[in-house]
């Protein structure tokens, strides 16, 4: 049922609106203004137009309105029309308690003159989230054992982590490292000088080079100089290049190879002075590995939380929030690499892999938000405090910078969601019924 409104700052407009709610997160008002109000605001704006409307025979502000309206009358309704609509929108916003999270779309406008104004807006609202069943969730975790062999894996990550290359008097080898001098060729065989990269390090066990320049370049030896021709594949991200051939002439100035340290007391030692020996560092990667398995096994839980959340409460998200994260990622792709080719496809590619999660993260923060209001689950001053006293434990040279760093509205509010959400996920842990498995 339409309800008419009197504007209280401007009494004597009324306008009529009806609300339809198609979906959990959208809103379509039916605007009505009564004709009434439409010739109001025509002389409104005609009185201002007479003010300032210079003509010839006649003296400023004493125009006749006759003229105005031969000549002016559709500009006029024009700008009346744009005037109440925004107005009047604003006020039906108002009145209904509705709060749009993006533009109205303004729809099936009718303004014709001497006649009321009709239209239909559409708005984006948050969804009202009431999340129920998380008082008998169920979820079962994969515990991952941790022993010598887990042990062993990160010992021999360490070994890779601080592997040397010594330079060696003998033919390259496929995993061997090389200092090279390289040009592209011009049509008369020699090199194009302007393009000459000198010293340029080249690791034959990367994945980054074209198959011909890396078979081309095992086997030289310091001083050796060979062209070697490659075949640019058609989706090379360097459009001028893809689907080409092109020949470089390459001299090695230096052949290197990987050599790993061996794992023992001294190798131990090495990587810090807590480590007395190969026992101490097995012992502390063993702690490091089981407090990671853990932090690894409280988030699976709290995703398959989540993930039974939205089954059990199934509900519209806004397009808008959609937009918006992905509008993030984007931005955030765009500065990763700002001279990537064909940002059309790339983005076409980034909404196609991140529109799924964008829709579950928006959830996530719904259904959250909305257990917290449930459970009246909030962050006080203190708790705030005592969190920033923490991160400042145990470091006094730091401890002024990370108060300094806190004080900022919007870090500050930022540590506070953090919380919030952590207090959140907390509460549904201790809810769920919890089974750890082998």
């Amino acid at each position: 049922m339409a309800k008419e409104f009197t504007d209280k700052t401007r009494k004597e407009r009324k306008f009529t609106v009806s609300v339809e709610s198609p979906s959990g997160c959208k809103r379509v008002l039916s605007l009505d203004i009564p004709k009434e109000e439409v010739e109001k605001e025509e002389s409104r704006v005609r009185d201002a137009l007479r003010r300032d409307l210079k003509v010839p025979g006649f003296r400023k502000g004493k125009v006749p309105l006759k003229y105005i309206e031969k000549n002016y009358g559709g500009a006029v309704h024009a700008d009346a029309v744009q005037n109440l609509l925004p107005a009047v929108y604003e006020d039906a916003l108002n009145r209904e308690g509705i709060r749009p999270i993006a533009e109205p779309r303004f729809e099936n406008l009718k303004a014709e003159r001497g006649e009321n104004i009709s239209v239909e807006v559409v708005v984006e609202v948050r969804p009202e989230v009431v999340v129920e069943g998380y008082q008998d969730v169920k979820v079962k975790v994969q515990k991952n054992e941790i022993g010598e062999k887990e042990i062993s894996e990160v010992l021999e990550r360490l070994r890779e982590q601080n592997a040397t290359l010594a330079v060696v008097d003998r033919a390259s080898k496929e995993d061997d490292f090389l200092l090279i001098d390289y040009a592209p060729l011009l049509d008369s065989g020699n090199i194009d000088g302007t393009k000459l990269s000198e010293n340029y390090p080249v690791d034959l066990t990367g994945g980054s080079l074209l198959p011909e320049f890396r078979e081309g370049l095992i086997g030289l030896s310091v001083k050796d100089e060979k062209d070697i021709e490659v075949e640019y594949p058609d989706d090379f991200p360097e459009k001028n290049v893809a689907g080409t051939k092109k020949k470089f002439r390459v001299t090695v100035k230096e052949v290197k190879e990987k050599r790993l340290p061996e794992i023992n007391d001294e190798f131990a030692k090495s990587l810090g002075k807590e480590f007395t020996g190969l026992a101490a560092l097995k012992e502390k990667v063993g702690e490091d590995l089981v407090a990671e398995e853990a932090k690894r096994r409280d988030h699976d839980v709290e995703e398959m939380i989540i993930d039974q959340l939205i089954e059990k409460n199934p509900f519209d998200v806004p397009d808008a929030m959609v937009e918006n994260y992905l509008a993030s990622v984007l931005e955030e792709d765009r500065q990763r690499r700002p001279n990537a080719p064909d940002e059309a496809e790339r983005e076409k590619e980034i909404r196609e892999h991140f529109t799924q999660a964008a829709v579950r993260t928006i959830k996530k923060f719904l259904i959250l938000e909305a257990v917290r209001k449930q459970e009246s689950l909030d962050v006080s001053r203190e708790d705030i405090e005592a969190k920033i006293g923490e991160l400042t434990a145990g470091g006094e040279e730091r401890s002024d910078e990370i108060k300094e760093y806190f004080r900022h509205p919007e870090r500050r509010r930022s540590l506070e969601n953090e919380m919030r959400d952590r207090k959140v996920l907390d509460f549904l842990r201790e809810k769920a019924d919890i089974t750890v498995g082998k």
